[in-house]
Formats: C-alpha cells, sequence, structure tokens
C-alpha cells in the first residue's frame, strides 16, 4: 500500500498509542492494585473511621480532604509515569498506578 506525502506526515506528527502494560509477576501486581486502593478506596475507609469514631459531619470533611489528596497524589503519578503523547486521554486510577508501577519498578 502506497502512502502520500501527507499520509506520511500525518503518522509521523501522531505516533501509534500504546496500550496500559501488562502486569507479569506477584509483585507488579501486588504493587498496582495496592496504588489502586490507596487512590480509590482508602478515602472512603477513612471517612466511614471518622463517622463512627467522632461525626457525620466531621467524616464528610474528611471524606474531602482525603480524596484531594489522592487526586494530587494520582495527578502527580500521572505525569510521572504515562507517556508525553498520552496524556491528554483519560485513564483510570488503576490504569495510572499499572504505568508507573511498570515505569519505575517493575522493567
Amino acid at each position: 500500500m502506497q502512502f502520500s506525502k501527507r499520509d506520511d506526515d500525518l503518522i509521523k506528527e501522531y505516533p501509534a498509542i500504546e496500550n496500559t502494560p501488562i502486569m507479569i509477576g506477584t509483585r507488579c501486581k501486588f504493587l498496582a492494585y495496592s496504588i489502586f486502593f490507596a487512590l480509590a478506596i482508602l478515602p472512603i475507609m477513612i471517612a466511614l473511621f471518622v463517622w463512627f469514631e467522632y461525626d457525620w459531619m466531621i467524616a464528610v470533611g474528611a471524606l474531602l480532604f482525603a480524596y484531594m489528596v489522592s487526586t494530587i497524589v494520582g495527578s502527580k503519578l500521572r505525569l510521572e509515569s504515562l507517556p508525553h503523547d498520552q496524556r491528554e486521554r483519560s485513564f483510570s486510577s488503576l490504569e495510572i498506578a499499572k504505568w508507573y508501577v511498570s515505569k519505575n519498578f517493575c522493567y
């Protein structure tokens, strides 16, 4: 199949999108799922603990604060681990955790 000059320029301008890495090994899977747990589920567990120990109004504040902290940490992980050309795509917390673990711990 023959490509025109314009098609070649478009192929060079828009490189292929990489898929989310596949975790191989139990250590890599454990790290990825523990980071996902910390980003997605831990704020809810903190709010439930505060609700049972103190009051529901304080629990709402704790939930908002924990959610804000997990969002900031998730965005830092996203900027550190995702390839530059894929930062505009939408990724879940689990996919961000997989990218981070594959780039920094499991080569």
